[in-house]
């Protein structure tokens, strides 16, 4: 039985992951999955750049799944003439974990697979792209008694640290309440421990896989950054912040995301002007430390081909290899009836 395609696009931020996936979408006629933590939320758009003008909404195309005892009704925009799934799925106040992630972009998928084209994964969300590639359960993870025994000793500081060590993003993404709360902080440490034993058991995918990675020197991902912050706060991100603030507060999960979190002074003590270029360059100087997160972590994923976007041909050999393989199982078909 042969192999359905996926492509994957990942890498650091700032690097040009869209632009190349819808290039890449029109030419090899696919659909795009967002990998995106920060976009799967409603009405955050302006701080996680989503860029969904208008907001197209393909109907045709709607997708009913049932996940954790909810259902979903998942649509696609219509992104630059491509389908682009797993923007605005949930509310702010919604919970949203990899588990979610990990069966609605896998319902998704298969979809696409069976029913039209071959779809696109693109995003910075490390964790999202595994839980596609190498599928685990989270929610179903059992109670480790022996763990949980060994850390009711040790005091808040040292769980918060534990859980730092594990999984560090896992820790960013809790509000305040829970990185006070030893049971969670237990079941956190608990849930990603669990996640990294099955992650190492190299599963299979039955997808015929080809992982593309962008990369640059991180001095060029610094000013990218930068220039794209100072363009979202002229778009409207701080009065974006407000609205969310005032409908949500800063302590759910969605609100203490790059963008929103760096604006809790401000906004919360009601600072004054002079405060906004300083929470402007500690939203930048949390955008460099996620870069360099994501770059580490996907330099230890295996299989993926590094093209740097420094380079003048980059895309030409992106293109190169996306066709090549895209191609080669109808050559290899066309070569064994000869």
């Amino acid at each position: 039985m042969k192999k359905k395609k996926l492509l994957v696009i990942c890498g650091p931020t700032a690097t040009g992951k869209t632009s190349l996936a819808v290039s890449l979408a029109k030419k090899f006629d696919a659909e795009l999955i967002s990998a995106d933590s920060r976009q799967v939320y409603k009405d955050m758009d302006i701080v996680t750049g989503k860029d969904l003008s208008g907001k197209e909404i393909i109907e045709k195309l709607r997708l009913s799944v049932r996940h954790s005892d909810h259902e979903y009704s998942l649509v696609p925009y219509m992104f630059h003439d491509v389908p682009l799934w797993m923007c605005d799925v949930v509310s702010p106040n919604e919970d949203f974990s990899v588990s979610h992630y990990q069966g609605l972009a896998g319902a998704i998928i298969s979809d696409i697979q069976n029913n039209r084209k071959f779809p696109i994964v693109v995003g910075g969300t490390g964790l999202y792209i595994r839980s596609i590639l190498t599928p685990f359960e989270t929610a179903s993870v059992a109670p480790d008694e022996h763990l949980r025994k060994d850390l009711a000793q040790v005091s808040l500081e040292e769980l918060q640290n534990k859980l730092l060590e594990v999984d560090s993003e896992t820790f960013k993404n809790l509000n305040e309440s829970d990185r006070k709360n030893p049971r969670r902080l237990i079941r956190k440490i608990e849930i990603c421990l669990s996640q990294k034993k099955l992650l190492k058991n190299d599963m299979k995918t039955d997808f015929d896989l080809l992982l593309i990675g962008l990369t640059t020197s991180l001095g060029k991902i610094y000013k990218q950054i930068d220039a794209r912050v100072d363009a979202r706060i002229k778009s409207g991100a701080l009065d974006e912040v407000k609205k969310m603030q005032t409908l949500y507060g800063f302590d759910i999960p969605s609100m203490t995301g790059l963008g929103y979190k760096e604006w809790r002074e401000y906004f919360v003590k009601k600072s004054d002007q002079s405060v906004i270029s300083e929470c402007t360059q500690r939203w930048k100087y949390d955008e460099h430390a996620y870069a360099r997160r994501q770059m580490t972590w996907f330099r230890r994923e295996k299989d993926i081909h590094w093209f740097d976007i420094e380079d003048p041909q980059y895309e030409k050999n992106i293109d190169s290899l996306v066709s090549k393989w895209y191609t080669e199982e109808k050559n290899s078909v066309i070569a064994s009836s000869a």
